[in-house]
């Protein structure tokens, strides 16, 4: 076997496609711009209006369009020069299986006119001779997987001691040569000849080889220990060079050169006398895998020869995906995964505006045609003595099983509500397909105050006489903003108390608004989700069920009907509303039809959400929202007031 493999390099297609243009424009209003060139004719370029030549791309074909053209003025990367390629690091030295075969995939997905390694392709290591050969074999296996030419280089691994060197030369022939694609001179050589070392004879074939292709444009050098590292190590301490390095450098001297490596499992880049010098990192090699930061990921190199010299990017394996990473029926799948693995976190609700124990419920209630496993963490409790039976939990149900876990906490003393906003669940949900649909969601733990809504009678005439019973939700002197904030100047410039009962036809809801400066522009809103509990807890949003009612601020001082709209100003039946402009604000008292929450949840309805915005417009542009319990969804970090039916 040679030291590349028997595959078509993919580069010589460029005579071919400019043919099939060129036949292609015989029925065609169109213009070939500039064509792939031939020896001695200069490349054809199209013109500004200046007169000064611009590139457009060869072998590109453009339609005659006066007047302003639907394409930019850059030039198509499509210089018959150009080329791309591949390079594969460390595959060994601890390998986890199936990476390389991964990015075999991968790179047959990408299509480089060919595949460099720098070594280390086999674990090694070993006399055994059935080892040896069982390693290789399975090695050749993947690159047979390989749909395009893959040139090997040595590693240490691949060449450990005699035996192996005798293997290499048996199956591959010579362990360092050259090669040339498009006037740029490829040189492999071996650093381990015989460790961490270039040989002398090494040495004379390079000098003579370098001296052959003095002409080339670009000279790549592959090998796999970043042997200048150990060069430059032993010069600064006033030693010979072990390596020969710098004996290399040498020989390459002035000449334009990029130099690629691997053996360390971690990337850097390096720059020598204005060279671009690389340490590459794995291709299923032992790693930490920390991350890009680290220089620890597996990935493939790949790079693309310009005139000036090449372009190099690193792809990493897993954001490198094929065509049909979701097809239509998979992204279907998907879905009915998503939707029918349900998680619940049963909320914590008390009376009071603090809380020392509690117990999480979480339930997993699988509706999916396949077992699903849940991974949580319990995350965001204050540290006031916290004890705790677990922060994880794992869940597995079969299809159309429920399972439930709880999770006691408690803590040293009473804590408030508030420092529990942050409390969540992360999980992951895996089913068991194979491979396995997979999703992260994070969700919240509410551990909040429960509100009693009472029942009672009123008569909407926007006195408010009939609320003297009633308990009162005050926004206080530091209510949540939103808006142009920085205009609040305090509970007088605006603030507000709501209060909310029933009776077995309506919703009733009584506000006194303070504010300095009335205006047509000010309102209120009030926002009811009727939604079941856990379902209005794992929702994304505000249903379709939410009944919104903006209602205008009073204009006079005598008690008048207010003008009441829903969203996107739609009129809203049933609800009246009435108030007074006041010495400090405004007041306003309004009913809405108990249906919406009926509908829902039927007679013997339990609970509701509820929320309150305040809009205040002092003057054009300035306008400030003043908030009670109205988050946008109930995954916000100030949701809506959960009301518990006397």
């Amino acid at each position: 076997m040679m030291l590349w493999t028997r595959k078509t390099i993919f580069g010589q297609r460029h005579a071919a496609i400019f043919i099939s243009l060129v036949i292609g424009c015989a029925s065609l209003d169109c213009t070939i711009l500039y064509s792939a060139p031939h020896e001695g004719h200069e490349e054809k370029k199209s013109a500004d209006a200046s007169g000064d030549a611009k590139p457009i791309g060869t072998g590109l074909v453009l339609p005659n369009i006066d007047g302003p053209k639907p394409w930019s003025d850059k030039p198509a990367l499509t210089d018959a020069d150009r080329f791309s390629i591949a390079i594969m690091t460390d595959r060994t030295g601890g390998h986890r299986p199936g990476i390389w075969m991964q990015a075999v995939e991968r790179i047959n997905w990408l299509r480089p006119d060919f595949v460099v390694s720098v070594g280390d392709l086999i674990e090694g290591y070993t006399e055994d001779d059935q080892e040896i050969a069982r390693q290789w074999t399975e090695f050749l296996g993947f690159i047979d997987q390989m749909q395009m030419k893959f040139f090997f280089v040595p590693g240490n691994h691949d060449v450990t001691n005699p035996k192996l060197h005798a293997i290499w030369k048996e199956r591959f022939g010579r362990e360092w040569y050259s090669f040339d694609y498009k006037g740029v001179h490829f040189v492999c050589l071996n650093s381990e000849d015989p460790t961490a070392h270039v040989g002398d004879e090494q040495l004379a074939w390079l000098s003579n080889d370098l001296k052959a292709n003095e002409q080339a444009r670009w000279t790549l050098v592959f090998l796999h220990k970043p042997i200048w590292t150990y060069s430059e190590r032993d010069l600064q301490a006033g030693n010979p060079d072990s390596s020969n390095w710098s004996k290399v450098s040498e020989l390459l001297g002035g000449r334009p050169h990029t130099v690629f490596a691997g053996h360390v499992h971690h990337y850097v880049q390096y720059d020598r006398g204005g060279r671009d010098y690389y340490s590459l990192a794995t291709t299923g090699g032992s790693s930490p895998l920390r991350g890009v930061a680290y220089g620890e990921f597996d990935h493939i190199t790949w790079l693309t020869m310009e005139k000036d010299g090449p372009r190099v990017a690193n792809l990493l394996l897993d954001g490198i995906q094929p065509a049909n990473v979701v097809t239509e029926k998979s992204i279907e799948r998907f879905r009915e995964f998503l939707q029918l693995a349900r998680i619940n976190v049963e909320p914590i609700f008390i009376s009071g505006t603090e809380i020392q124990t509690g117990e999480i419920n979480i339930r997993l209630r699988n509706e999916f045609d396949r077992s699903v496993k849940l991974r949580g963490k319990i995350d965001g409790l204050p540290l006031v003595g916290l004890s705790m039976e677990t922060q994880l939990l794992e869940l597995s149900a079969d299809a159309g099983e429920a399972i439930s876990q709880t999770i006691r906490f408690e803590l040293k003393e009473p804590v408030d509500l508030q420092r529990f906003k942050a409390t969540s669940m992360t999980a992951i949900v895996e089913s068991d397909d194979v491979p396995p649909l997979r999703a992260e969601w994070t969700i919240p733990v509410v551990i909040d105050r429960e509100y009693q809504l009472a029942r009672a009678s009123i008569a909407v005439d926007g006195q408010l006489s009939d609320w003297s019973k009633s308990e009162w939700w005050s926004t206080g002197n530091t209510p949540v903003l939103a808006g142009a904030i920085q205009n609040w100047t305090g509970a007088g410039d605006c603030s507000f108390q709501v209060s909310m009962s029933y009776d077995d036809d309506h919703l009733y809801v009584a506000a006194r608004v303070a504010d300095e400066q009335v205006v047509v522009a000010d309102s209120i809103t009030l926002l009811v989700d009727p939604r079941l509990q856990l379902d209005r807890l794992n929702a994304t949003s505000l249903g379709r069920e939410t009944v919104a009612v903006t209602i205008n601020a009073p204009e006079s001082e005598e008690v008048k009907n207010c003008t009441v709209f829903g969203q996107r100003q739609r009129p809203l039946p049933g609800v009246v509303a009435m108030g007074m402009k006041t010495q400090d604000g405004y007041v306003v008292e309004v009913s809405l039809p108990i249906k919406s929450v009926i509908d829902v949840q039927g007679e013997d309805w339990s609970s509701l959400q509820f929320g309150v915005r305040v809009l205040d417009v002092d003057a054009v542009g300035e306008q400030v929202e003043v908030l009670w319990r109205s988050g946008e969804s109930p995954r916000d970090n100030q949701p809506m007031a959960h009301l518990l039916r006397k």
